[in-house]
């Protein structure tokens, strides 16, 4: 369970703790001035009742939330784990782009529904590592995952993209655009990828 679910009560509890720690400066104040420890103890009960209730925040809720948790949201589900992208963004904002393009497959290999670790690796892999054929590898991995179908056609643009462009291999750029127009004929530049194929072909292949 991420922290974003127990950020509500985690917050009325600061709050609760920054209001009773506000009334217990008073109660000494009211001590000091009127030698009556009443309002003081009134603050210990207080923070007595916080203390419990944290304890049961700790030591049930939370555990029951990650339970109930595992059971809706099961692994291999699409919903991506946000504070194992959260630790992988980390690695990455340190420069440590290797051990996150590691940690990124990691997530693949472990849950068939994050599609958002594909994107962030073949961003991850494009931009900083310059590693193409990872790249590639990642948004295969996205189109396979996804439902949407103009997402799917998105990756599988990014793929011949990538062929032609950052690997220079424009047979096989020329048989993924084959495979978009097969796949995804409804693709709204689908004129435009015929035209490019046609391209490709005239400037880098001779005809037999």
């Amino acid at each position: 369970m991420s922290d974003t679910h127990l950020a509500g009560p985690q917050a009325q509890l600061r709050f609760m703790a920054w209001v009773l720690g506000a009334a217990t400066a008073i109660g000494f104040l009211v001590l000091v001035m009127m030698d009556s420890w009443l309002f003081l103890m009134g603050v210990a009960v207080a923070w007595a009742v916080l203390l419990v209730y944290f304890l049961l925040f700790r030591g049930v809720v939370s555990p029951l939330g990650e339970a109930f948790g595992r059971v809706l949201v099961p692994s291999g589900s699409s919903t991506p784990s946000v504070n194992q992208h959260s630790n992988i963004e980390a690695l990455v904002a340190r420069g440590d782009f290797t051990k996150a393009a590691e940690a990124y497959q990691a997530v693949i290999a472990a849950d068939p529904g994050d599609v958002v670790a594909c994107e962030r690796l073949a961003q991850l892999a494009l931009g900083d590592l310059k590693d193409y054929d990872l790249a590639l590898f990642a948004v295969r991995e996205g189109e396979k995952r996804t439902t949407n179908p103009r997402r799917q056609a998105g990756f599988a643009l990014l793929a011949a993209n990538i062929c032609r462009d950052n690997l220079k291999d424009y047979g096989k750029a020329m048989v993924e655009l084959r495979r978009v127009l097969a796949l995804y004929p409804d693709v709204p530049n689908a004129a435009r990828l015929r035209a490019e194929i046609e391209e490709l072909r005239a400037l880098h292949f001779k005809p037999l």
